[in-house]
């Protein structure tokens, strides 16, 4: 074989700086898929400026307390609230340069595996105490129905206990079960307290309820009946 042309010296060059650079390419485009859930409803975060985040979760098994804010888009996922989601994902690297505020990564919808509404929203509404224990329509110290707000997607309650308000979180609801965190209340003092610790025993012991015979029912975990509510108007 006679001595190569520049011709083709600079196409075997060329050919060889291809198969040495394409491994760089494909390292730095690496993609991987998972699977998350995607929680009913945003919450509220800031990024670069406030915004909406999605909450999702990587585990195979949905955990109530498991949730995480997740700031970036999702590219090609239709997102309705009141739904819990599990999808799969493509997660790819993104080309540089990018600015320094932008994710490495992309995310892209690559199939919906299960869409059903979420059975926790339920409990979002204001609800009128109708018993608390024995004590049945308790009243507060203005002769008023006792009043509580719970917000399933903001994971939030509030409420009127008789003398003092409370306000606090709710740490599980998948639409049966039902653990609210110890709440912060006022501290105002009354002459009669019953109502008061009564509801407030009843909130701390709540780790279940239904919707049963037009009542929203809390109930402890041995089953027995804690509270009772109406909706409000």
């Amino acid at each position: 074989m006679g001595p190569l042309s520049i011709e083709d010296a600079l196409r075997t060059l060329t050919v060889i700086s291809a198969s040495l650079i394409l491994p760089v390419f494909a390292a730095n485009g690496e993609t991987n898929m998972e699977q998350w859930w995607i929680n009913s409803a945003k919450k509220d975060c800031v990024g670069v400026a406030p915004k909406s985040c999605f909450e999702i979760q990587r585990s195979e098994v949905l955990d109530p307390r498991g949730w995480q804010l997740f700031y970036e888009p999702i590219k090609g996922f239709d997102y309705e609230p009141s739904y819990l989601y599990r999808i799969e994902v493509r997660i790819t690297d993104r080309e540089p340069p990018f600015p320094a505020d932008v994710s490495s990564k992309l995310y892209e919808l690559v199939s919906v595996l299960s869409k059903n509404v979420d059975a926790g929203l339920r409990l979002t509404n204001l609800w009128k105490v109708a018993s608390v224990g024995d004590i049945e329509a308790p009243m507060n110290k203005h002769d008023q129905p006792l009043v509580f707000e719970f917000d399933a997607s903001a994971r939030t309650y509030a409420g009127d206990m008789g003398c003092n308000r409370v306000q606090g979180s709710i740490a599980e609801n998948d639409g049966e079960a039902l653990i609210l965190d110890a709440g912060m209340a006022t501290l105002m003092a009354c002459d009669d307290m019953t109502v008061e610790q009564a509801i407030s025993a009843a909130l701390r012991q709540t780790r279940r309820y239904q919707w049963i015979h037009g009542r929203l029912r809390f109930y402890n975990a041995e089953g027995k009946e804690l509270m009772t509510f109406t909706p409000g108007d």
